[in-house]
């Protein structure tokens, strides 16, 4: 192999990964966001059913590097704990960090909440009612 076809092959390769790189940097950013929302909205669905299944109302804490729901009978027990979204390496806001959820399913006072996870340009919006209903855009 000459050195003229040396440099023609490190140009094209060059050129593929000029190209590929930026792609795959954004599909791993829309991996990890989609990622996290499903775990968020999983685990509001959980701690919605707890309030049902247990008969008494649920605290749902929403953190970038932690997600709670603790029962609100005295008791204080924790009955779900996760990982927040930061663990895989995304931005979390949350409009109202805690909410609470009545044994009946249905939010509590302000239960309307927007939570948004973010990294690069992938983001997905989740959106809580106060008929405990998530909607995920």
């Amino acid at each position: 192999m000459t050195l003229t076809e040396l440099m023609t092959v490190l140009g094209i390769i060059g050129i593929v990964t000029a190209v590929t790189v930026p792609r795959v940097v954004s599909w791993t950013d829309r991996v990890a966001v989609r990622r996290s929302a499903g775990e968020v909205a999983v685990f509001f669905d959980r701690a919605r059913l707890e309030a049902m299944v247990r008969g008494a109302r649920v605290r749902v804490e929403f953190r970038a590097d932690s997600l709670r729901a603790v029962l609100e009978d005295g008791s204080g027990a924790v009955v779900l704990a996760r990982g927040g979204p930061s663990r895989h390496g995304v931005a979390f806001t949350v409009s109202r960090s805690v909410i609470h959820i009545h044994p009946n399913g249905l939010g509590a006072g302000g239960a309307n909440t927007k939570l948004v996870v973010w990294r690069g340009a992938a983001a997905e919006s989740l959106t809580t009612s106060r008929l405990g209903r998530l909607r995920w855009r």
